[in-house]
């Protein structure tokens, strides 16, 4: 069964990830399915913005820690981090895309859905949404190039405060941060996202792109996350470490 569809109407891609239960967690499989749609989308000249939405009431509850693809029994470490870094490709996938991109976030964006939303150049929230980032209260950084994004968006002050209480982020507040960008009613979130790309499609696409790339390149600090991945797999091992002992 396909994860993620692809829907086209007149310059805007509508791309839809729903796993059908599990609270439309990120296992390998939807991982490898939603790199290999935004890598599908980068080369599609047709198109000049794309919106990303989840399920209907949840857009991502994050990791799914039970899909042993991620976390491989028995494999070395190379293996190991290999399955850490799928994530880091998802994200740097989506962020890639030349087109304008956006989240329409309903319900739930927690852990690696809230990354995955911050990869791309709006969200919009359901009014009835919130972002999660519990990573490092379960023991890891966070990763997948999401740490300098959430800076980026809402100061370092704020990001501690959203990672060392588990803050859950309403759409209020994450309007107010800039985590958001606009908030909609609850279940007109995908309308509402479509009808922004729309107007953003009015833009000659050469210099949509071209616009977007530089702004891109005057804010974009992923770069100070090369390792994050490292300290994510440290994170998991030294979290199992101490569970056996």
């Amino acid at each position: 069964m396909r994860l993620v569809s692809i829907e086209r109407l007149d310059g805007v891609a509508l791309v839809r990830y729903d796993r059908g239960g599990r609270a439309n967690a990120l296992n390998a499989a939807a991982m490898e399915e939603l790199t290999d749609a935004a890598h599908r989308l980068r080369t599609d000249g047709s198109l000049r913005a794309v919106v990303l939405t989840g399920a209907a009431t949840v857009f991502s509850g994050g990791l799914d820690l039970s899909d042993p693809r991620l976390w491989p029994a028995g494999a070395d470490a190379l293996e190991q981090h290999a399955a850490v870094e799928r994530g880091r490709a998802l994200c740097e996938a989506w962020a890639a895309l030349p087109q304008f991109t956006i989240a329409a976030v309903e319900g739930a964006a927690v852990g690696g859905g809230g990354v995955l939303a911050m990869a791309l150049d709006l969200r919009i929230f359901g009014r009835g949404a919130h972002l999660r980032l519990p990573e490092a209260r379960l023991g890891f950084n966070l990763a997948w190039g999401g740490l300098p994004r959430l800076v980026s968006l809402v100061g370092p002050a704020r990001a501690k405060r959203l990672l060392f209480t588990d803050l859950r982020v309403d759409s209020s507040l994450a309007l107010d941060w800039g985590l958001a960008d606009l908030v909609a009613e609850d279940g007109a979130v995908v309308t509402e996202s479509l009808r922004l790309a729309q107007d953003a499609a009015m833009v000659p696409p050469l210099a949509l792109r071209m616009t977007k790339r530089a702004i891109d390149a005057q804010s974009d600090q992923t770069r100070l996350a090369h390792g994050d991945s490292d300290q994510f797999l440290l994170g998991r091992l030294l979290r199992d470490a101490a569970a056996g002992a």
